[in-house]
């Protein structure tokens, strides 16, 4: 008896204590988005937050941020491509940001729902995307699906195919996933950006990491890391390159996030697309936000 309570302390209990210890979500969604200056609509998945700014008889940019940051992260985007005249739509994507926490599925098909009806509850018949790393895949998904809404497609660090994470396949046991999840996913994805910090606002740090203490989103991340939300995005790719939509890749050679070798093989998809090569890793736009803004918009023109 006393080998089996022994065993159960080890395996079940401790692992329970530190899984509730390690709890960092204490804020409610609707708290966290209190006078945010974002506009909220409720989709059929969620309430999606965003921005739309500008003359509404501009041409459109919707611009669709990556994994973890929110559309908080691109402010000097936006005021570059509104100085040019464009109207501009940000949002977050469910489970960042302000936007709501779900769990159901978590999938690239959601992800590409949401913004699909975000364009249409904006009004938007042609559009100019621009996503950024996972953002990208998002916009890769939406201009396969719906190539003749989009009049020029814009990726930045592009999240082509998700690299192959050990660790996830143990997130799918009980408990243990979870404690996972909690214990290093989570904290993980807040340690990468510790060398990026001095380059970012107090206001877009502390929104970063408060984003994580929102009730949901641990397990938003578990579902988003083990669905097909990252998976390989090649087949949309060729499908919008034999389109001849006009296309614009901004990507790092030294990108230790995502495969360049990867990137290249999809530019080679594309007809005569625009192609700028950066040094500086995944988060080369660090510092630089407003000439790669600007970068984008002399590509359109």
């Amino acid at each position: 008896m006393k080998r089996i309570l022994f065993l159960l302390s080890i395996f079940v209990l401790i692992p329970v204590c530190f899984y509730l210890a390690l709890d960092r979500e204490n804020i409610d969604i609707n708290e966290f988005r209190l006078n945010s200056g974002y506009e909220e609509v409720k989709l059929s998945d969620g309430i999606t937050s965003y921005k739309d700014i500008g003359d509404k008889n501009n041409k459109v940019i919707v611009l669709v941020h990556g994994a973890t940051f929110g559309s908080l992260a691109y402010e000097e985007y936006v005021d570059v491509f509104t100085e040019n005249g464009y109207r501009v739509i940000t949002y977050d994507q469910y489970g960042r940001g302000y936007s709501d926490r779900i769990h159901n599925d978590v999938s690239i098909e959601l992800m590409e729902k949401q913004l699909k009806e975000l364009i249409d509850y904006c009004e938007v018949k042609d559009v100019i995307l621009y996503g950024v790393s996972f953002g990208a895949a998002v916009v890769a998904k939406y201009t396969a699906n719906n190539p003749e809404n989009v009049s020029f497609v814009g990726y930045q660090v592009p999240l082509i195919n998700s690299a192959n994470i050990p660790l996830l396949s143990i997130a799918k046991i009980p408990l243990y996933g979870d404690l996972l999840t909690r214990g290093f996913l989570v904290p993980g994805v807040l340690k990468r950006i510790e060398e990026y910090e001095d380059l970012m606002s107090k206001k877009l740090l502390d929104h970063y990491i408060g984003q994580f203490n929102v009730k949901g989103t641990e397990k938003f991340f578990k579902k988003f890391f083990l669905g097909n939300a990252t998976g390989n995005r090649l087949e949309d790719h060729s499908i919008i390159g034999n389109k001849s939509i006009p296309s614009y890749f901004a990507y790092a050679e030294d990108d230790t996030e995502i495969d360049s070798k990867l990137v290249e093989e999809t530019i080679k998809k594309y007809q005569s697309p625009i192609v700028k090569k950066y040094s500086g890793g995944h988060f080369f736009a660090s510092g630089i936000e407003k000439e790669v803004a600007q970068e984008f918009i002399d590509s359109i023109k």
